[in-house]
C-alpha cells in the first residue's frame, strides 16, 4: 500500500512540474545564404542574406512561447527584412507575408508565431550595405534570438553570422629625394678689345712769308734811311 502511494506521490509532483513549467519553444535556424565569418567586404559594399526559421509544436506543445518575442538584428546600413511564412495545408505550401521592415532591428511577437499542433517555417531574406567604418573590425550580418516577457535573453537561443569589414590600408605617398646638383658655372671671359688708337701725323705747319706790300714798304724804308744817311755824310 505505501509502495503504491509512493508512486503516487512521484505522480503528482511530475504533474506539479509539468504545470509549472511553461513549453519550450521549439525552433530551429538554418538554411543560411549569406557572406561567411571570413568574407571580407568594404565599405558600401552591397549584402544581401536569407535564412529560415523552423518551427513545430509535435513535440513540446507549442510552436514558441506567446509571451515571449523573436529579435532579429543587423549592423548593415540601409537595412531591409522581408520575412513570409510558409506552411503546408492539405499538402500545399501556403506562403503569406508575416513582416516588412527598414530598421537595424526586427521583433516578431510571440502571438504571431504561437501554434499548438503546428508546424511551419518563415523565411527571412535581408539586404543592405556594409558600413562605413573609421577601422577595419567585425560586423553582425544577423543576429537571432529569443527573449522573454522582460526583455531578457532566453539562455540557449541566440544564433550570430558576422562578416569582416576591411577598411583598405592607403598606400605611403613616395616622398621625392632631393639630389643636390653641382651647378657647373661657366664663366666665358669677355674678348680682350685692343683698340688702336691713331694719332694722326703733325702736320708740318709752314708760316706764310711776308705780305708783299709789307716787303715793299720794308724796301722802301731802307732806301729812304739810306739816303739819309748819305745825305749826311
Amino acid at each position: 500500500m505505501r509502495y503504491h502511494k509512493g508512486f503516487f506521490h512521484i505522480g503528482l509532483l511530475v504533474l506539479a512540474m509539468a504545470l509549472i513549467v511553461p513549453c519550450a519553444s521549439a525552433w530551429t535556424f538554418g538554411g543560411w545564404s549569406g557572406p561567411a565569418s571570413t568574407a571580407a567586404l568594404s565599405p558600401g559594399d552591397n549584402v544581401t542574406a536569407g535564412f529560415t526559421v523552423s518551427f513545430n509544436s509535435y513535440d513540446t506543445g507549442s510552436t514558441f512561447e506567446s509571451d515571449n518575442s523573436l529579435v532579429m538584428y543587423t549592423d548593415l546600413s540601409n537595412p531591409l527584412w522581408v520575412v513570409t511564412k510558409t506552411e503546408t495545408v492539405n499538402d500545399a505550401p501556403q506562403t503569406t507575408g508575416l513582416a516588412t521592415r527598414q530598421a537595424s532591428q526586427l521583433l516578431l511577437d510571440g502571438w504571431s508565431l504561437s501554434f499548438s499542433r503546428k508546424q511551419f517555417s518563415i523565411t527571412v531574406k535581408l539586404t543592405g550595405t556594409a558600413p562605413a567604418l573609421n577601422q577595419s573590425q567585425e560586423i553582425i550580418l544577423v543576429r537571432l534570438q529569443e527573449r522573454d516577457p522582460n526583455a531578457k535573453l532566453v539562455p540557449g537561443t541566440q544564433t550570430k553570422k558576422v562578416a569582416q569589414v576591411v577598411i583598405p590600408t592607403p598606400e605611403p605617398t613616395a616622398v621625392p629625394t632631393v639630389i643636390d646638383e653641382e651647378t657647373v658655372v661657366v664663366i666665358t671671359p669677355e674678348p680682350v678689345t685692343t683698340v688702336t688708337t691713331i694719332v694722326p701725323a703733325k702736320k708740318r705747319t709752314y708760316s706764310p712769308g711776308p705780305d708783299p706790300l709789307i716787303i715793299c714798304g720794308m724796301l722802301a724804308g731802307l732806301v729812304l734811311v739810306t739816303g739819309l744817311a748819305n745825305s749826311r755824310k
